[in-house]
């Protein structure tokens, strides 16, 4: 009976479990954003508003985030932003870049075009290292102007923003976006490229990936490599998806592309030589470490929404509104 029990936690711990679950939702959530609109033109019947979908709108939602951070008040009309990013913030500052590597469903669509890849090809192709770290310098580099654009959006028009109902529907308009014919040329050609090269679009172009990631670097909780106890069998840096050099590294790894994933531990075949460890030293397991991580997560959800800090207060007359004056038609007003 351990056994079995063993054996099940392994599986409900997995990435590819815990990964597959959030993106299963998600796809779900979006597809009531569709049904909702659908009620709004009349087409089809009622259908609550999904809160979860804020996380198509990270531009707009930092925004939001900045304005608050600079005593702009807390965003009432669309709060789940907000909850998002912060949450995603507290998982960095605890768990590695843990929201990009258990959380983030478009980050799980280009992890399994690179495990498509490994399976199909063997392995992951590496860029020359030039190349690596100039596109990766060049993401950090884009995250930090993008935050500091943000930061500078006058306080005023960033609070203005929250209110205009346009913003309201921008998510709408984004899956109108995911579904044409000029995206899904993009989608393909970054699937392709995430089978050769691993997930391109997380390790070279995400912004938010970029943040999340230099915030990771200051995680509390961390891998820590015991040097003495290391075999160099390579099995650590062969198992890391984010092609992070793990049998070399220093102790703790603080490698900002670490995502916190736990494949490099699971994978150490000694004892002591490669653990998750908290502040203090205390090992945390692999299995813990995933448990935590979701629980963070959908516990910052849980009171988010007893304290009335997740569900949108805009009335679903006034979405119905928006929606039918043609809102979806316009373009992002001041390029937010």
């Amino acid at each position: 009976m351990r056994e079995r029990l063993r054996r099940v936690l392994d599986v409900v711990t997995s990435r590819l479990f815990v990964r597959g679950a959030f993106l299963v939702f998600f796809v779900w959530a979006c597809t009531r954003l569709v049904a909702f609109e659908s009620w709004a033109r009349g087409t089809g019947p009622y259908v609550p508003r999904p809160e979860a979908v804020a996380g198509l709108l990270p531009v707009g939602h930092f925004t939001s985030f900045f304005a608050w951070v600079r005593g702009g008040g807390w965003d009432t009309l669309l709060p789940a932003g907000l909850v998002i990013i912060l949450m995603a913030l507290a998982l960095s500052v605890l768990f590695k870049r843990g929201f990009c590597g258990w959380i983030c469903p478009l980050g799980t669509v280009w992890e399994l075009a690179a495990a498509l890849g490994r399976r199909t090809l063997g392995r992951t192709l590496r860029m020359p290292r030039w190349l690596d770290l100039g596109l990766r310098g060049l993401r950090y580099a884009f995250a930090g102007l993008l935050m500091l654009w943000l930061l500078t959006v006058p306080l005023d028009q960033a609070v203005a923003f929250r209110q205009l109902p346009y913003m309201w529907v921008a998510d709408i308009k984004i899956i109108q976006s995911l579904m044409s014919p000029v995206f899904i040329v993009l989608a393909a050609v970054a699937f392709i490229a995430s089978t050769l090269f691993g997930s391109v679009w997380c390790r070279y172009l995400c912004p938010l990936g970029g943040l999340y990631g230099a915030v990771g670097t200051l995680s509390l909780c961390t891998v820590r490599r015991d040097e003495e106890a290391c075999i160099s069998c390579g099995k650590c840096s062969k198992a890391c998806h984010a092609l992070v050099d793990v049998e070399h590294s220093t102790r703790p790894i603080r490698h900002p592309e670490c995502d916190g994933c736990m494949d490099c531990v699971r994978a150490c075949p000694v004892i002591g030589a490669l653990e998750a460890r908290a502040p203090g030293g205390a090992r945390i397991d692999p299995r813990v470490w995933t448990l935590l991580v979701v629980a963070l997560w959908l516990g910052g959800w849980g009171v988010a929404k007893v304290a009335g800090a997740w569900d949108t207060t805009i009335p679903s007359q006034a979405f119905r509104q928006a929606i039918q004056s043609g809102m979806l038609d316009q373009r992002t007003p001041g390029g937010l």
